[in-house]
């Protein structure tokens, strides 16, 4: 068979953009110098819910916001949403659900 399946843990995709990532420079976390992928897999990891939700980083999504991070839920695929650099993480995993 040409395509196989395999089974994932996971019930949601977030994708998150690597080029805002590098321009910023962290801007997240506890002390501000997480990406926006790492300050949310410690998040997801310390509430329990690490293989349940995965964060992939990508390259541009085409929207550029100034000091944040664009993301998309893939569970949501019809709104790109824009961090602000510093937006608390727990703000952040509310949007995930």
């Amino acid at each position: 068979m040409p395509v196989e399946r395999h089974a994932t843990p996971w019930k949601t995709i977030i994708l998150t953009c690597g080029k805002c990532a590098r321009k910023m420079n962290g801007g997240y976390g506890p002390k501000g110098k997480d990406t926006l992928r790492t300050a949310l897999n410690t998040a997801l990891r310390d509430a329990g819910h690490r293989r349940e939700i995965h964060i992939i980083e990508t390259r541009c999504m085409g929207l550029c916001p100034k000091k944040a991070t664009t993301m998309l839920n893939t569970d949501k695929p019809d709104a790109i949403m824009t961090v602000q650099k510093g937006t608390a993480i727990e703000a952040v995993m509310g949007l995930l659900r």
